[in-house]
């Protein structure tokens, strides 16, 4: 999760005396436990700031795209909705060129499944 390799989560975790088999163990744990845990807590905070931003008035919002090759064909991209207002990554949206028509589309592409997100 926090970028670590495994072979140094487990050592780390074996000085500890916690119990960890394998990296085989350590990925289905992750899988099936870890993950669907914090997709469950950002979804319900995701919409707690969403559900707070809409009774907020004058709302500013910031957007920008970031793509896994910069100046090239990029095949991968993230689109982030920032709020200005209170300072907080409110949504993201990840795409794929081909899902998007090509590279060139993929920031916009980003901007408007974010933006009817929050509608």
């Amino acid at each position: 999760m926090a970028g670590a390799s495994i072979s140094k989560v487990l050592l780390v975790m074996r000085h500890m005396g916690l119990c960890a088999y394998s990296a085989r163990t350590f990925f289905v744990h992750q899988k099936n436990f870890l993950f669907p845990i914090i997709l469950n807590y950002w979804e319900q905070y995701r919409a707690s700031l969403v559900a707070k931003l809409k009774n907020m008035s004058n709302v500013v919002w910031s957007g920008d795209g970031r793509f896994d090759s910069m100046g090239h064909s990029a095949k991968y991209g993230a689109y982030i909705i920032f709020c200005n207002t209170i300072l907080k990554v409110v949504h993201f949206e990840l795409l794929q060129a081909n899902g998007t028509g090509g590279s060139s589309p993929m920031e916009l592409e980003g901007a408007k499944r974010s933006f009817s997100y929050l509608k």
